[in-house]
């Protein structure tokens, strides 16, 4: 569930806009959160590389995406069983059908300024909190300004404004490399539901986290 969890810094980077005077890149960033504001969601197939510290390589997983502005994605993984992950709001729920298991975190306000995402909500403080520099020719790189569960997050965009790929590198070395594929508008998710269901039976559990 590690690596799902830290899938919220993927979807962090989306929605911010505003321009620092040293925030090199913020264009990048201010042309994806274009895009994302024309439709209500989009959805995307991905892939996604795990790679623990001191490692290589790492095992591969593949899934469908829903995000929509200004706080809400779905991430599943269609390999197996299934593990899910959703975000509404300030509330994160992460599903595994083969354990099964449910848990949730309610980010609370120290906790929700120290995520990515606290920057696509807070154009402004933004700047405050992240460096927001250049990555490639169509990209953007956001560094924490005090640590935390991130130390940086990259991010390529297409030609249409939405990420070909997001890698995402913690504290340790290790990364998350995500690559996206045939982004395209929809109403949200197939359900209609932000939040995955928990597994029959089941209840879901809270926790103390503060890693998303």
């Amino acid at each position: 569930m590690k690596r799902i969890r830290v899938l919220i810094a993927v979807i962090a980077v989306a929605f911010a806009s505003g321009v620092g005077a040293q925030e090199a890149g913020m264009p990048a960033l201010e042309a994806l959160n274009s895009v994302l504001r024309e439709k209500p969601a989009w959805q995307a197939q991905y892939s996604q590389e795990y790679v623990a510290a001191g490692m290589a390589t790492g095992d591969e997983v593949s899934g469908v995406v829903v995000v929509a502005f200004p706080d809400r994605a779905l991430f599943r993984v269609v390999e197996g069983p299934g593990q899910m992950m959703g975000l509404e709001g300030r509330l994160v729920r992460l599903v595994d059908l083969e354990v099964p298991s449910c848990d949730e975190h309610q980010l609370d306000v120290n906790e929700w300024a120290r995520v990515p995402l606290a920057a696509v909500l807070d154009p402004r403080g933004a700047v405050d909190r992240f460096t927001v520099l250049d990555h490639g020719e169509r990209g953007f790189t956001l560094v924490p300004r005090e640590l935390g569960g991130v130390d940086r997050v990259d991010v390529v965009l297409g030609e249409d404004n939405l990420p070909d790929e997001v890698v995402v590198v913690d504290p340790q070395g290790a990364i998350n490399r995500l690559r996206f594929t045939t982004w395209r508008p929809v109403d949200g998710p197939p359900d209609g539901h932000w939040l995955p269901d928990p597994p029959p039976g089941l209840e879901c559990i809270g926790d103390d986290r503060t890693d998303f």
